[in-house]
């Protein structure tokens, strides 16, 4: 026998989702994501890199949907809030308009993957040449996870963000001092850094190989220390832990329980970010000489 479910409960999931679908129609409607997806589009019409075919092109979505994502999700929580104090009732909690807003993130990820289903076929398509990467023991499973984790994941992870800065932090620029200061750190953690290659993986997004060079040849490729398939799971970990800390924001509602969940993530996130950094291939680099060094 079924049992039926209250009018309130009912009506309240009604207002859930209805409120998504019109938070992922806002979100695709917006100028600076479409803007994004054009940018992506035209990067893929031009082709790969002649040396490293698709395996450097991750930085593209990850610029074009993710850190335009922070802005475009802090967008997206100023105007909601805007039109709840308008609305004068309440129908559904800070809470639950959070987790509206996080489901219009899976507008940027669907493009995400399908950059990645490009960036693998152009990757086999037009396969990396033997002096960049990959090369030795490290093979295909390794190169998809790269590429899943930086150039599709990173999709997910700018809005999520965004989500966070939109309710925390609810001053004026705020979304475009985050990005800044993301890009910035994301500079000084992609491996350039010879002293923070080994803990770079607890950042959200880092290289895990590339012409870093050797002494004698500048642009020699190497592949860093990392496991990018263990890292792929630290990413979705962090993005649920965004939406968690974004949800702890409404002190109108019981936050106890949330918090716990918080903890949980954070402890899963210390293990994963750990086995990322501790499995993987060693530091290698290539026995070739760099594409551009002098025979």
């Amino acid at each position: 026998m079924s049992q039926s479910v209250p009018a309130t409960y009912a009506g309240e999931r009604s207002a859930l989702a209805t409120l998504a679908r019109h938070e992922i129609v806002a979100y695709l409607k917006h100028p600076l994501f479409l803007v994004g997806v054009a940018l992506i589009a035209v990067a893929v019409a031009f082709g790969d890199d002649d040396e490293s075919s698709s395996l450097y092109y991750v930085i593209v979505p990850a610029t074009c949907l993710g850190v335009f994502g922070i802005m475009v999700m802090a967008g997206l929580v100023r105007r909601s809030d805007q039109a709840h104090a308008a609305a004068g009732t309440v129908v559904l909690s800070e809470r639950e308009r959070t987790y509206a807003l996080a489901s219009a993130a899976i507008v940027p990820f669907t493009v995400g993957l399908a950059f990645f289903a490009w960036a693998v076929w152009d990757y086999h398509a037009h396969p990396p040449l033997d002096n960049t990467m990959p090369f030795g023991d490290v093979g295909d499973g390794w190169v998809y996870a790269m590429l899943f984790a930086l150039g599709t994941l990173s999709t997910l992870g700018g809005p999520i963000l965004g989500l966070v800065v939109g309710r925390w932090l609810q001053f004026r620029g705020a979304a475009i001092l985050c990005s800044v200061g993301l890009i910035l750190f994301s500079i000084f953690f992609q491996g350039i850094v010879e002293p923070v290659r080994t803990f770079r993986v607890f950042w959200p997004w880092t290289y895990f190989g590339g012409p870093y060079g050797i002494d004698g040849d500048p642009e020699r490729w190497l592949i860093l220390s990392g496991s990018p398939q263990w890292y792929c799971l630290y990413l979705v970990v962090l993005c649920a832990l965004g939406v968690v800390v974004a949800g702890l924001h409404d002190r109108e509602v019981p936050r106890a329980g949330l918090a716990r969940v918080a903890g949980g993530l954070v402890v899963v996130a210390v293990v994963l970010g750990t086995l990322t950094m501790v499995t993987g291939p060693e530091e290698q680099t290539n026995p070739l000489p760099s594409p551009g060094a002098e025979e």
